[in-house]
């Protein structure tokens, strides 16, 4: 005996080894595809959800296939009741209520898991189906981006399928086809549901309210700044706006080096962090009518503050969420006196608005290169006093050093070129990782670790300016941008977050200087990519290399940011005012009321169904192999002078039949065994084949004439 035939006697001697090699039991196996079903209903869950309700959930489905596999028997009523008692205790503890978002998704979950142990029925597991068709709406609540409704029908679909397994009783076809089935109702679902989307009459605001509950995970800038905070935006590829220029910038948008987003202006400093200070009020107005004018449609994403961004420097809002907004119309958003845009409400919802902004500074980090009109000096002298200010007691060698460089000079331009030539000569490192610095921050950076990212450089550049007594401070938001060519919006990410500086020259008023520039030009003139190509996991191909595959990637995330920006304006962004202007434009009404949406939605649907049945009920049904072979059984008969009557069953048929072929007990075999497994709980494919052998029989039954005219 060789080798191989005594393995497999061993194998074949295991315990267990017949259930091994056998299929899967029809209730083991529909068992296992409702678990792995919910699993993939109940995954999207585990990002929102405590870390407990995610391990209890995991614990309870894999119980569950433990005792599928094992064939044990379900927990007792008491053992489950217990435990729903002893996690519903939990849900109260963790959200110190049973109502709500978040307890009401908790609650949910737990039921799907706990459903699942007590499966005694073909009811019970379509509970569980349906408690998941819940679960699918709640997703909508954390997310409703284009990769959610995506998944969403991609689940809909499985649950669709798994629900007509359990309406087979005996023979049951493929997974393939049910699967194909179930993607097909969604498929004839889609239609009635764009329908319903288009014309429905829409309430005020979003259907599902504000997502509050996922704003404390948005990444974004802040009222604050400190060293390495700018730095961790600089991992993130999140959008945080797009951009639509229009006139002469649509063609072409302005050179990199002007694309300066401006946001927060920080002007507290206490030797540790940069704050809002006192004086940048909401209710003061400036006004900047000088520079080239550019006009910018922003579509800005949820991120939990009031700031409005806008290019350097703003001048007034035109556009709100296609609202015209008048010259001093305050109600979306104000222009402070240090040119912030700021909105009354925090930003908690995707916007759209349009604002006039005027490119003043040249390229140049260089502040004499700039070859800015002259504007009068209307600035505050508070403010300017604010502007001047060091905490007592920090950085006293940067100051020290300031007052020694402003010997040199006392031109606050010149000044301010002796230290970017400083950055400039001195070996000063660009760095997402820059090493910790003590008390002393200031001083520490300049004559020790000598490495930041743009933070630092800003901070660094404002305090130097003050130790020379010339009024500076940090401005905070965003630099750069890339061009999608799909659509043509400059996409403005996370990841372009930057910090620069502003000093007050006499006769000028405040000019932007940039540090970052002197040390880094790459950063300014190509992007964070420039500096960093590959700065995290999610950029582990560089995009700015001319190779195939860089080139593949950049135009596969052009083409999904162009379908993403696509979904947000017309899907998440179809708004009541764009329902009645696509209902005028279609009917000519100027002012739709939400009647007249409704009848066209019914008016639509209606038609929609109309066609459907007339493609679907105008097929000829696609008979069954059982009933081919009746078929041919009455075909034959009706050769013989004997055909069925329209109102006759097999039973019926057969009766009559019985009157000419007496004693042929093929005949009433055949329509017993098929009426049987035609209208009984199903057949298998021993009684198919029982009834082609029938009816080869039956086809060799011949009468004469007379007696098909005596039983007509």
């Amino acid at each position: 005996m060789n080798n191989a035939s005594w393995l497999k006697q061993k194998m074949a001697a295991m315990p267990g080894a017949s259930e091994l090699r056998a299929p899967l039991a029809r209730d083991k196996a529909d068992t296992l595809l409702l678990i792995a079903t919910c699993s993939v209903v109940l995954l999207p869950f585990a990002e929102h959800s405590p870390v407990w309700l995610s391990v209890i959930a995991t614990l309870l489905i894999a119980w569950r296939v433990w005792l599928t596999f094992r064939g044990q028997s379900l927990p007792s009523k008491w053992m489950l009741t217990a435990i729903s008692l002893a996690l519903l205790a939990i849900v109260y503890l963790q959200f110190r209520t049973w109502l709500g978002k978040d307890a009401g998704i908790a609650f949910l979950v737990i039921l799907v898991c706990l459903k699942m142990l007590e499966l005694h029925s073909r009811r019970d597991a379509v509970s569980v189906v349906f408690v998941c068709y819940f679960l699918l709406v709640g997703q909508l609540l954390y997310s409703q981006s284009l990769l959610a409704a995506v998944y969403l029908l991609f689940c809909a679909g499985l649950l669709i399928s798994t629900q007509l397994t359990f309406q087979y009783h005996q023979l049951i076809p493929a997974f393939s086809k049910r699967l194909f089935s179930g993607y097909k109702i969604v498929g004839l679902a889609i239609p009635l549901a764009l329908i319903l989307f288009l014309f429905f009459p829409r309430i005020q605001g979003p259907l599902w309210g504000k997502q509050q509950g996922n704003l404390a995970g948005i990444t974004g800038l802040s009222d604050s700044m400190e060293p390495g905070a700018v730095a961790e935006l600089a991992l993130s590829d999140q959008i945080a706006f797009r951009v639509k220029f229009s006139g002469k910038f649509a063609v072409s948008p302005p050179h990199p080096s002007q694309l300066y987003w401006r946001g927060i202006v920080l002007d507290t400093y206490n030797g540790s962090r940069w704050t809002v200070g006192p004086l940048s009020s909401p209710h003061e107005i400036a006004t900047s009518s000088q520079g080239i004018p550019v006009s910018q449609e922003i579509i800005l994403e949820p991120h939990n503050q009031r700031w409005l961004f806008a290019l350097d420097r703003p001048d007034s809002l035109t556009s709100y969420n296609r609202t015209v907004v008048a010259a001093g119309d305050d109600r979306f958003g104000r222009l402070t006196a240090y040119w912030e845009l700021r909105s009354p409400d925090r930003i908690q919802d995707r916007i759209r608005y349009t604002v006039k902004s005027y490119l003043r500074n040249s390229p140049s980090a260089n502040v004499a290169a700039n070859s800015v009109p002259p504007a009068p000096p209307s600035e505050r002298l508070e403010i300017l006093n604010h502007s001047l200010q060091l905490p007592a007691g920090y950085n006293s060698l940067t100051v020290q050093w300031a007052q020694q460089l402003r010997q040199k000079t006392a031109d606050p331009a010149q000044l301010a070129n002796l230290v970017l030539e400083f950055f400039h000569e001195q070996p000063f490192r660009y760095t997402l990782s820059p090493p910790p610095l003590g008390v002393n921050q200031i001083d520490d950076f300049m004559f020790g670790t000598q490495a930041g990212f743009c933070e630092h450089y800003a901070s660094a550049f404002v305090v130097i300016m003050r130790a020379m007594h010339i009024p500076a401070r940090v401005v905070t938001g965003y630099q750069g941008g890339e061009t999608n060519p799909v659509d043509g919006l400059m996409t403005v990410r996370q990841s372009d977050a930057h910090a620069w500086a502003e000093i007050w020259l006499d006769q000028r008023g405040w000019v932007r200087v940039d540090p970052t520039a002197a040390v880094a030009p790459n950063r300014v003139e190509h992007g964070i990519n420039g500096s960093f190509p590959n700065r995290n996991f999610s950029n582990l191909i560089n995009f700015s290399q001319q190779t195939w595959l860089a080139n593949l990637a950049r135009q596969l995330r052009s083409q999904w940011d162009a379908t993403n920006s696509a979904w947000n304006l017309w899907v998440l962004n179809y708004s009541l005012d764009k329902q009645k202007n696509l209902l005028s434009s279609l009917s000519g009404i100027e002012h739709p009321q939400a009647a007249q949406l409704g009848i066209a939605m019914m008016c639509a649907a209606s038609l929609v169904v109309a066609l459907f049945s007339f493609v679907l009920l105008g097929r000829r049904n696609i008979a069954t192999p059982l009933d081919k072979l009746y078929q041919r059984f009455c075909q034959h008969m009706n050769r013989q002078g004997y055909p069925r009557m329209p109102h006759e069953g097999a039973i019926d048929y057969c009766r009559r039949l019985q009157l000419v072929f007496r004693d042929r007990s093929e005949l009433t075999d055949f329509l017993t065994l098929y009426a049987n497994c035609k209208y009984g709980k199903g057949y298998n494919p021993d009684q198919l084949t029982q009834l082609k052998q029938l009816l080869t029989l039956c086809l060799q039954l011949k009468t004469s004439r007379a007696n098909s005219n005596s039983i007509n």
